[in-house]
């Protein structure tokens, strides 16, 4: 079960009284935001199709749980000094905000893995997909691409503002279905594996854009 909403008074009252070292009060609190951090989960753009797994879901609820708990719950205690000093909002905004830095962790991080499983560049699809999933979505404000065409659309005019004029050309012909050797000819490079280098360039690139920008705590 989730729920979309927090008690946020009694989960500050549990927060202060986790912070003086009760530790039923950070039991409590746990069993409290669990559902609430499934929703967050479940609900967020930047998970992609991760949302859809209770698995992916579960493993970025436990880390949550675990950034708060670790060291003397060092973690929880910093929404006391973030309250403060955003005096608009409550535990429930600070913990949204974790809980988005946390999903981009561990969408990076699986991603990163998927990667070094294959230990190559990926396929067009795979490279689509990833964008399709990616929450830099969230931040230029596009509804996520339902069709390969759509999203290769989106993803080249997003690669305009990132990549130098000879990533971005072999970076279309690619995504076009072209070969490697015919990239190579189109952008006179001496052969494929010059084509190759692009390519991988280009992908590599918008890769470490595709997590977007990470909230401050």
């Amino acid at each position: 079960m989730n729920k979309t909403t927090l008690d946020r008074r009694r989960c500050e009252e549990l927060v202060k009284a986790s912070a003086g070292g009760d530790g039923a009060a950070w039991t409590a609190l746990v069993k409290e935001i669990w559902p609430y951090l499934i929703h967050l989960a479940k609900s967020s753009r930047s998970m992609g199709a991760m949302a859809r797994s209770e698995d992916h879901v579960r493993n970025v609820v436990t880390a949550v749980v675990a950034k708060l708990g670790r060291d003397d719950r060092r973690g929880l205690n910093l929404s006391l000094s973030w309250c403060a000093r955003n005096t608009s909002k409550g535990f429930d905004d600070w913990l949204r905000v974790v809980t988005t830095n946390v999903i981009r962790d561990y969408v990076r991080h699986e991603l990163g893995d998927a990667l070094s499983r294959t230990g190559a560049e990926p396929s067009v699809t795979g490279f689509l997909n990833e964008f399709r999933t990616s929450p830099i979505l969230d931040s230029l404000g596009i509804r996520p691409p339902i069709t390969a065409a759509q999203t290769a659309r989106e993803l080249l005019q997003f690669a305009e503002n990132h990549l130098p004029a000879l990533q971005l050309s072999a970076l279309r012909a690619w995504l076009d279905g072209h070969e490697l050797g015919e990239i190579a000819e189109q952008g006179a490079l001496p052969d494929a594996d010059e084509a190759r280098k692009l390519v991988r360039a280009a992908i590599a690139t918008l890769r470490r854009h595709f997590v977007g920008p990470t909230a401050s705590t």
